[in-house]
């Protein structure tokens, strides 16, 4: 069954969209006439006429783009879901027709990569709004795919075609999400091939980082350095490469050294290199996240289970104020780091910490063991328990 599409848009009825489509119809035949105008003129007045009809030719260009814009802002609502999803149809539609008009009289347009993706994307939302009647979408895929008018636009098309290849399995292939199940493993061999055959394409990011919890799960760290080193390449200062790059340099620190330092709000100096000999965990937390806060709580018993035990905090929280009234209210007394940064955290940021909290577990010689999100951290620390007995 093919996934419902919910947005929140203002109420626009069908007539007044048609009447929005006939002016912009009556505009557009300007358009074609202002051309016809402009190739007379070409004939009689030489350069002039040419600077005159290509700087009317981008104003118009303009104008249809600033049209589309508009159309692309998804309004709020206080209506009905029906009456919403009626509307958010209707926009879609107009959406559709004015990227295709755009596509028609702009060929080489400063933005015909990015209208072929709002034609796929409206596409995609008509049928998902329809009942599930994707053809349509399938249909310009194959025909993008088989003729690309730029690599933009392949690669786009690309994308799409999983998502096409998806909704024509039947029922019983499609993937559950039922608790234990294994990742889908002819989604993830799509994704796979995306990204080897369309490196710079828009959706690569996004994919490669599911690829790479799927290899992360598997403890592959050859396929994790390949999909690292080829963000590297063709997306250097996107936000997921430098995740990925952090989450990485994670994973190959351990069995090697690894420490914490930092002062206290008291100005004294905390250094995890200093309790060689027990072994520590390194939590980084936040009492804005009640998850985290729960987890905490359990740390903190545990804590007290074994005293021989060191712990140190990296806190995430804005002010050291809210760092403060969350350790009061947890009874948590181990020293923090904290320098108001956030998410931005230099430790956070440098370890690829991506959800909360992230216990980080350190041997007594002072190796790392490994670290953990979530309720995962019993497991991992209960094998240094193990090892310190």
């Amino acid at each position: 069954m093919a996934p419902t599409v919910v947005r929140t848009v203002s109420r626009e009825s069908d007539s007044r969209l048609v009447t929005r489509f006939l002016s912009s119809t009556l505009w557009l035949g300007g358009i074609l006439w202002i051309g016809a105008a402009s190739a007379a003129c070409l004939a009689d007045d030489g350069a002039g006429a040419t600077r005159l009809g290509s700087s009317q030719t981008a104003a118009n260009e303009d104008k249809l783009w600033r049209e589309i814009e508009q159309l692309r802002e998804p309004r709020t609502t206080t209506q009905p879901q029906t009456a919403s999803l009626a509307d958010e149809l209707v926009r879609q539609r107009a959406l559709l027709e004015h990227a295709r008009l755009y596509l028609t009289l702009y060929p080489g347009g400063e933005h015909h990569d990015e209208a072929v993706r709002l034609e796929l994307a409206a596409l995609f939302e008509i049928g998902c709004l329809s009942g599930g009647a994707l053809e349509p979408l399938c249909a310009r895929v194959r025909e993008y795919l088989r003729k690309p008018p730029s690599d933009a636009a392949r690669d786009e098309a690309a994308y799409w075609k999983i998502i096409c290849e998806r909704v024509r399995q039947p029922a019983a292939s499609q993937p559950t999400s039922m608790p234990g199940a294994g990742p889908d493993e002819a989604l993830l061999r799509a994704y796979r091939e995306y990204v080897e055959r369309c490196p710079g394409g828009r959706h690569a990011p996004r994919l490669t980082a599911l690829l790479f919890e799927d290899a992360l799960r598997r403890g592959d760290r050859a396929e994790l350095r390949t999909l690292v080193s080829r963000l590297e390449e063709h997306f250097p200062n996107h936000a997921s490469t430098n995740s990925l790059k952090a989450q990485l340099h994670r994973e190959e620190a351990v069995g090697h050294p690894f420490w914490l330092t930092f002062e206290k709000a008291d100005g004294a100096r905390v250094d995890t290199r200093e309790w060689l000999g027990t072994p520590c965990l390194i939590v980084v937390w936040a009492g804005f996240d009640a998850g985290a806060c729960r987890y905490v709580r359990e740390i903190e018993a545990f804590r007290a289970d074994y005293p021989s035990f060191r712990v140190a905090g990296v806190n995430l929280d804005s002010t050291a104020a809210e760092m403060e009234a969350a350790c009061r209210d947890l009874g948590v007394s181990w020293p923090q780091f904290h320098d108001g940064l956030g998410w931005a955290n230099e430790f956070a940021r440098r370890w690829g910490v991506r959800q909360l909290p992230r216990v980080f577990a350190i041997d007594r010689t002072g190796r790392l063991t490994g670290s953990a999100g979530g309720g995962e951290w019993r497991q991992l620390v209960q094998r240094l328990v193990n090892d310190h007995r």
